[in-house]
């Protein structure tokens, strides 16, 4: 199907979801879309949202909505970020370049994985716009001071720190006759081996037969000497993940607006903030980690009343529509970031498909805003919404 049909028929997260599936392998398809384990974290973040309901206004006109705000001092047009998500340049070469200009000319931020298929500075370049940085170790301080510096040079906004990567998440744990082979690597041997998968979705073979270079990802600086490809980043990952110590390290080798990412109790939010952070990230790692955490959503109301008059608050996890932005803002999340749903949008048309996902997002939540009667951010509060009484924070 004809790259410009499919953006014109993509009209939910769930329309972009369709064509990433009907375009990619089937074990491509399974890394992006899959949570860890039993999958309980992925799938809970997600239903959590059908869990909050709208209290409206009668009588309420708002004719026209500003979605407006700023996150880590940057200026966007709504509170929708996109997540950093690694190695995207295997689903599509639009990869995270493309991401990053897509966000870019909707008026918001891409924040760009250290574990990317690109390099920092062609992303940096590609954007047209602001772009945030996520910081892995990839196996300790002197890794990340190369990156750290790298970023800035390249002129990054902001920095964020993720600091729930402790351990390789599980693979999702699929019935028999839904688990598909992976290869170990794009070595041509290794494709070979799954080659049923591959001639099934044509398009994205020709993808990259069509690009210069095929599937060499250059990655991030060398660690120890030797090049970080997508083979061995994973394992330089887990080397040496940051602590409560290195965060004011990083805070003043860095210099600027710092966001820390994973957080999911009070007291490690706390924590962030005593440490320097300027944001804290309410995040579960998409459900990609440690199966079985709690759901962002419960959790973001504790957490907002623990530090949100200290520091900004966002969050991550199972966004799928308009709507549910405007619940966690209501709940009091300053924005959100996005990375399943733009990703699908990315495997089935490129940076275009992600502006469209983007397109979707932003008008579901002009529509929300419009039902319930608020023009700006700053009307919305938690008397807008309802939601289960353990979710409260304590007195």
């Amino acid at each position: 199907m004809r790259q410009s049909r499919v953006i014109r028929n993509i009209h939910s997260v769930e329309d972009a979801r369709h064509y990433a599936q009907r375009r990619l392998p089937r074990f491509l398809y399974q890394r992006y879309e899959a949570g860890s384990a039993q999958g309980l974290t992925a799938d809970r973040n997600v239903s959590s949202f059908a869990e909050v309901g709208f209290v409206p206004r009668a009588a309420r006109f708002a004719p026209k909505r500003d979605l407006s705000t700023t996150v880590l001092g940057t200026p966007v047009a709504f509170p929708v970020l996109c997540a950093p998500v690694g190695v995207l340049r295997i689903g599509h070469p639009d990869g995270e370049a493309g991401v990053a200009r897509a966000a870019a000319a909707k008026g918001t931020v891409a924040v760009m994985s250290s574990s990317s298929g690109s390099t920092i500075e062609d992303v940096a370049a590609a954007a047209n716009g602001p772009v945030f940085y996520q910081l892995h170790y990839l196996g300790g301080r002197e890794s990340a001071e190369s990156m750290i510096t790298r970023a800035k040079q390249a002129g990054c906004k902001a920095l964020v720190v993720t600091v729930d990567s402790q351990g390789r998440a599980p693979a999702r744990e699929r019935p028999v006759q839904e688990k598909a082979f992976a290869p170990a690597s794009l070595a041509i041997g290794d494709l070979l081996k799954a080659s049923p998968q591959i001639a099934a979705r044509p398009g994205w073979l020709m993808a990259f037969a069509r690009r210069p270079g095929g599937l060499d990802l250059p990655m991030a600086p060398p660690m120890n000497g030797e090049p970080v490809t997508i083979f061995n980043m994973l394992d330089a990952i887990y080397q040496r993940t940051p602590v409560w110590a290195d965060i004011g390290w990083i805070k003043e080798l860095w210099g600027g607006p710092l966001a820390v990412k994973g957080i999911v109790t009070v007291d490690d939010a706390r924590r962030a903030v005593d440490a320097g952070a300027d944001a804290v990230v309410v995040s579960n790692h998409g459900g990609n980690g440690l199966d079985g955490r709690p759901a962002t959503l419960t959790v973001l109301p504790q957490i907002v009343k623990a530090i949100g008059d200290r520091t900004e608050v966002l969050m991550d996890g199972g966004i799928r529509r308009g709507a549910d932005v405007v619940k966690a803002i209501c709940m009091g999340a300053r924005a959100v970031l996005i990375g399943r749903a733009y990703v699908f949008g990315l495997m089935a048309a490129g940076g275009p498909g992600v502006e469209r996902v983007l397109e979707v997002i932003r008008g579901g939540m002009d529509n929300t805003m419009a039902f319930l009667g608020c023009e700006t951010l700053p009307d919305l509060d938690p008397s807008f919404v309802t939601y289960p009484a353990e979710w409260q924070p304590g007195q």
